[in-house]
């Protein structure tokens, strides 16, 4: 995989932070702080480099960018679950860039032992963004309207509109039907990430319970339910178990 760090742009951080003087002079400081953790980046300072970049992202100061960069630091200092998390987050921003892709699957190359795959739909509704789904949804559904307004006062046009109509509202229904799917996978399908060098999973909520089986650093596990410090997991077969959430990080699905 390829050292590559990506710049923060001003223009990500200005809208981030609101109008005035003292937003420019935040602006500036997290571009400072920002280039401070570039530097330890390429003076393979990696996991001095991680926390510098994970402060900011703590700090609000979220963009792809720096999700991207956070991900290469964590990958470069062995922590393949961490690196998977901030890759996912930074693939969740900027779906169709193709060096967070890239990195992504890279990282999820070298996970050993079961671990979820993500689906062929899966990667397809991931094209986009939530947002995205949202505005194209939007933009058909008052198409629809509109035609169908329009058949109602003109109808000499009536017959002429029936096809394209027709073509708006499957298109409208469509577009619905992905914008459910994807706001259901990532707002309410959970994914436990393996930040451990490896963790038991057991056959219930406790600490003298069985192991079910070993998921290894990286590993992503869909959540099925959750009980105290414990989440049931699965690794997309037909094994589940319980593990400790200390030993995960929890993340949308992607």
């Amino acid at each position: 995989m390829k050292s590559v760090i990506k710049p923060l742009a001003m223009l990500i951080l200005l809208l981030i932070c609101p109008c005035g003087t003292n937003a420019q002079n935040i602006a500036v400081d997290i571009s400072s702080a920002f280039d401070a953790a570039n530097r330890l980046y390429e003076q393979s300072k990696f996991a001095e480099a991680a926390s510098a970049y994970e402060k900011l992202v703590q700090n609000g100061a979220v963009s792809p960018a720096l999700c991207f960069n956070l991900g290469n630091a964590f990958f470069k200092a062995s922590q393949v679950g961490r690196a998977i998390a901030a890759y996912r987050q930074a693939e969740r921003l900027t779906p169709r860039d193709p060096d967070a892709r890239a990195h992504l699957q890279f990282a999820r190359n070298q996970v050993q032992g079961p671990t979820l795959r993500p689906g062929r739909w899966e990667r397809w509704l991931g094209t986009l963004t939530l947002n995205e789904w949202t505005g194209l949804s939007a933009v058909a559904l008052w198409l629809t309207f509109g035609l169908l307004t329009a058949r109602e006062l003109r109808p000499a046009l009536a017959r002429s509109l029936r096809s394209w109509t027709l073509l708006t509202g499957l298109s409208t229904a469509l577009l619905l039907a992905c914008l459910a799917l994807a706001w259901t996978g990532q707002t309410l399908h959970k994914t436990a990430i393996v930040a451990a060098k490896e963790a038991t999973v057991r056959n219930g909520p406790f600490d003298e319970s069985p192991g079910a089986f070993t998921a290894h650093d990286g590993a992503e596990l869909r959540v099925l339910d959750h009980k105290d410090d414990w989440l049931q997991v699965t690794d997309g077969t037909r094994r589940v178990g319980w593990v400790k959430r200390e030993a995960v990080l929890v993340s949308p699905s992607s």
